[in-house]
């Protein structure tokens, strides 16, 4: 017995669209350059006990980090450092988004 092609035209597929082409469209829409090129820092800063949010500072944090971000991800990208911190017994973290100088 010989097999021949079928004739019918491939039919389409609802399952290789939504496993197939929408991963690599979300994938590539991730990748895009323009995360450091908005010109954004987020910082997240350890706050000592006894000093509250507001008066938190660069000066005054027990510890710092500090990554360039978006101006969209830099909340998210602050809270994703703050993650990191070494926090010590009843400290807290405070997240600020700057904008680049020069």
């Amino acid at each position: 017995m010989t097999r021949t092609a079928d004739p019918r035209p491939p039919r389409f597929d609802c399952v290789w669209l939504l496993f197939g082409v929408v991963p690599l469209a979300v994938l590539l829409a991730a990748l895009r350059p323009s995360i450091a090129d908005d010109g954004f820092l987020a910082i997240a800063l350890a706050r000592p006990v006894g000093i509250e949010a507001p008066a938190c500072s660069r000066e005054n944090a027990t510890d710092m980090l500090v990554q360039p971000a978006g101006q969209v991800d830099c909340p998210r990208g602050g809270q994703v450092l703050a993650t990191h911190l070494g926090l010590a017994p009843g400290e807290r973290h405070k997240v600020v988004c700057e904008r680049r100088k020069g």
